[in-house]
Formats: C-alpha cells, sequence, structure tokens
C-alpha cells in the first residue's frame, strides 16, 4: 500500500502540475476506495483464514477439492492494480 500511495501521489503531483491542494485532493479521492477495500478484505480473509469450530468445519467443507492456485481468486483486483489507472476519473 506503501508503494501504491507514493506512485498515486507522485503522478497526482504530475497532474495538478506540482500544485499540492489539488493534488493532495486528487490522491484521497483516488485511494480512499481502495485503502476501505483492502481493509475490510483484510479482516475478512482474516475470518475465514482463522475460523474456528463450525465456521470451520462449514469452511472447509466448501474449500474441500478447489486447488490451491484458486484460493485468492477473491483478491485478483488487489494484485490487478496498476499505475496507469490508478487516479481517481475527473
Amino acid at each position: 500500500m506503501a508503494c501504491e500511495d507514493a506512485v498515486t501521489l507522485a503522478l497526482a503531483l504530475r497532474r495538478e502540475g506540482g500544485d499540492w491542494g489539488r493534488a493532495l485532493v486528487l490522491y484521497e479521492r483516488s485511494r480512499v476506495a481502495r485503502t476501505a477495500r483492502v481493509v475490510l478484505s483484510a479482516r475478512e480473509m482474516g475470518r475465514i483464514y482463522h475460523a474456528k469450530g463450525v465456521e470451520r468445519l462449514v469452511r472447509n467443507e466448501m474449500w474441500k477439492g478447489r486447488p490451491q492456485e484458486r484460493f485468492y481468486d477473491a483478491l485478483e483486483w488487489l494484485y490487478g492494480w496498476t499505475a496507469g489507472t490508478c487516479l481517481a476519473d475527473d
């Protein structure tokens, strides 16, 4: 996230011609939704991957036979981030 933040801020500064005030507004508009989604997803993944009791049994039954490489399909959005599309649309 820190690397994404740095790239996004640098691109916002470039787009806004070095105007820090406008760049920070653009940066915030560009980052809030994604960072909130990261936090919520991390919380949910923690709940799922560290489940106990009945919740663990249900999870294991649902994932039985699922190839290991498919466990992270729900996080493709996280790893598909690119600098070219990081700034919010005007």
